[in-house]
């Protein structure tokens, strides 16, 4: 959802200044990409918006960044699920097997930010909204790698225009998109 949601709802004022994979359902691309767009662009502010799971892929990104001092933030949605998997999973199979994280029945999730220290990078936990904003300044402020893991439910929130990802998995459904204004 962070792909499809900040593609719907931040307003982009400059052009090149938001990366995406698109629809190639490219998981763990933000990690990664993140790095090549601060090396380019060295005196802009990279954040990466990424998903837990597509953070989980490729957490070795910081000993790069550590090494090369490549001061990129990463903001780590972290709803403890595979949420675009388990959505699309519950809806045809009603079942989320192995795309919610839990341990005995209860939610779970690495410490993202416990990481991000074993690699010589500042690690915030975000655990609730009004927190947010000053781990961001604090991470702009410092000017190198942090990850801030933003803690958050897994609740998807539909918009009025959309595009709908069932639509391409559901039989017999023609394949449509939506598109907004304002």
């Amino acid at each position: 959802w962070n792909k499809n949601g900040l593609a719907q709802q931040y307003p982009v004022y400059e052009p090149g200044t938001i990366f995406t994979p698109g629809g190639f359902a490219t998981m763990g691309f933000g990690s990664p990409a993140a790095l090549g767009a601060k090396i380019a662009l060295k005196d802009k502010v990279v954040v990466a918006l990424t998903g837990d799971g597509g953070w989980g892929q490729n957490p070795a990104v910081l000993a790069t960044a550590r090494e090369n001092a490549i001061p990129v933030i990463w903001v780590i949605m972290n709803n403890r699920a595979f949420g675009t998997i388990a959505g699309l999973e519950k809806a045809h199979y009603d079942t989320t097997f192995a795309t919610v994280f839990e341990v005995d029945g209860e939610s779970w999730s690495p410490d993202y930010a416990a990481i991000a220290r074993a690699y010589g990078i500042e690690g915030i936990t975000v655990n609730a909204a009004e927190e947010f904003l000053p781990a961001m300044q604090k991470a702009v402020a410092l000017n190198k790698p942090v990850v801030i893991d933003v803690y958050m439910k897994n609740i998807p929130t539909p918009t009025a225009g959309h595009w709908n990802i069932m639509d391409i998995y559901s039989p017999g459904k023609k394949v449509h998109h939506v598109a907004t204004g304002n």
